[in-house]
């Protein structure tokens, strides 16, 4: 390798072993669960100062990426899940065969955590438009199938 590929090598390898040490104040967190076909599996962080790690786990590349956003974008994506409202649903009415989203926006007041299993017909529409948003902004794309 030449010098200032090396060079470039060890900067990034440095920015990972940080990104590892981080403890955030707050975060917005999105998995995405199994199902019974070949729906990927994986766990997307964004954190207050805008890193952001992706993990993959199932039907998809495994491992660990870390890329950056503005962090104005992670605040944006935190008071939108905060908008988020509740809601329940009666169990018979979900099926169960689709993959979950499990948000988390953890911000020093309580923690909120969604568990929106995609068969549930009571989850509000915002669900879908948060974890789209979610995905955008993380570039999730370019390790999920289309």
């Amino acid at each position: 390798m030449t010098r200032p590929v090396v060079a470039l090598a060890l900067h990034v390898c440095a920015l990972a072993a940080c990104a590892h040490t981080r403890t955030p104040s707050w975060f917005v967190r999105m998995e995405r669960t199994e199902c019974l076909g070949h729906c990927p599996v994986y766990a997307v962080t964004l954190y207050q100062d805008g890193a952001v790690e992706f993990q993959g786990e199932k039907n998809l590349p495994r491992g660990t990426e870390w890329r950056t956003v503005a962090p104005a974008e992670v605040e944006r994506l935190a008071r939108a899940a905060e908008q988020v409202p509740a809601w329940q649903c009666a169990t018979d009415r979900i099926v169960t065969d689709h993959p979950s989203a499990v948000v988390t926006v953890s911000r020093g007041h309580p923690t909120r955590r969604f568990v929106h299993d995609h068969g549930d017909p009571c989850a509000p529409f915002d669900m879908f438009l948060l974890e789209a948003d979610i995905d955008r902004a993380a570039g999730t794309a370019r390790f999920t199938p289309p």
